[in-house]
């Protein structure tokens, strides 16, 4: 599903160059669950937005289902982007003027909205979110906020989620049911990979890397899922 071979990405600062990753290279197979690990200003959003399409390494590939994605051009890579990932993070980017279902459409054609419909609303029902479907941002908890990006993140039925710190502004209980919502989503047949610092997500990991100081420290085989 994911191959990433020897990316390296720095970032320019005014005291100098700033290492994001460096040489990583690693293969994450269809139907894993895993989890990238490492302290803060380690790489790990660098390597995640990288595998994404959105972040080009200096050097290296990124393979995603077989797709060489920066060989692709821009609009291209958007497409892909559109068509087989979703996107999780830790500040939840709704919408604040659209209602819970408009936030999970949006982006989306006239006719994908039409064609995914009742897929949508299946993921409203299945998120605990259905009384909720026509509030607006303000008026959800923390918990609600991110439901609704993680149904958003799945609406157009992508093959591979990435979730960045998805749990990072929840409490205990609602950081669990993000991730059992994302392990049901690879038990029917996606492809998550979850960056955080903490271990919240351990108990749903098929796969754990680490990150330290742009490296990866460790590369273990897959667990049983």
């Amino acid at each position: 599903m994911v191959t990433c071979s020897h990316l390296t990405r720095n970032f320019t600062t005014r005291p100098g160059s700033v290492a994001g990753i460096l040489d990583v290279s690693l293969e994450i197979p269809a139907g894993e669950f895993a989890v990238l690990q490492g302290p803060s200003g380690c790489g790990k959003s660098t390597l995640l937005l990288s595998i994404g399409g959105m972040l080009r390494p200096e050097s290296g590939s990124v393979s995603v289902a077989g797709t060489d994605i920066y060989s692709l051009s821009a609009a291209q890579r958007a497409d892909f982007r559109a068509s087989r990932l979703g996107f999780v993070f830790q500040l939840f980017h709704l919408v604040p003027y659209l209602t819970v279902r408009e936030n999970i459409l949006a982006g989306m054609s006239t006719s994908q909205a039409r064609t995914l419909a009742a897929h949508v609303d299946s993921l409203i029902h299945d998120l605990g979110l259905s009384d909720r479907r026509n509030a607006h941002p303000s008026t959800l908890s923390a918990g609600e906020r991110q439901r609704v990006a993680l149904a958003r993140a799945m609406a157009r039925k992508p093959t591979l989620i990435l979730a960045d710190e998805p749990t990072g502004n929840l409490d205990p209980a609602n950081a669990h049911l993000v991730f059992q919502h994302l392990d049901r989503f690879r038990r029917d047949g996606g492809t998550v990979l979850v960056v955080t610092h903490g271990n919240d997500a351990a108990p749903f990991a098929t796969r754990t890397l680490r990150l330290e100081s742009g490296r990866l420290a460790q590369n273990p085989a897959p667990l049983s899922a």
